[in-house]
């Protein structure tokens, strides 16, 4: 690969010898060749565009958490509300018993 730099100052990179294929194509195939390598270009472009643009990154992510955290609320209402009051009242209960005992055994621990 070499770099060449054009008439009108634009480097270009390629190889240094004309591909012998071009000469061989019909104009419309060069045409379609072109029309594909331009499709390439563009889409390379907006690959890298995207990349650089953290800002609107962060956004799409925080917008996918959200989303998430939207889902498991709803899971988590949906649950209680099928699960009998006095079964997650104890649930509840012994989380926070344990909680605290941690807490407890932790501060002991510490002094």
């Amino acid at each position: 690969m070499t770099t060449k730099r054009t008439n009108d100052g634009v480097d270009v990179i390629g190889s240094a010898e004309p591909q012998q294929d071009n000469e061989k194509m019909s104009p419309e195939e060069l045409r379609e060749d072109i029309l594909h390598t331009r499709a390439q270009l563009a889409g390379t472009v907006d690959a890298l565009s995207y990349k650089l643009d953290v800002k609107a990154r962060t956004k799409e992510k925080a917008e996918q958490l959200r989303e998430k955290a939207q889902l498991a609320v709803g899971h988590a209402v949906d649950w209680a509300r099928t699960v009998d009051r006095k079964k997650a009242a104890t649930t509840v209960g012994g989380v926070a018993a344990g909680v605290l005992v941690l807490r407890l055994m932790k501060r002991r621990k510490d002094k």
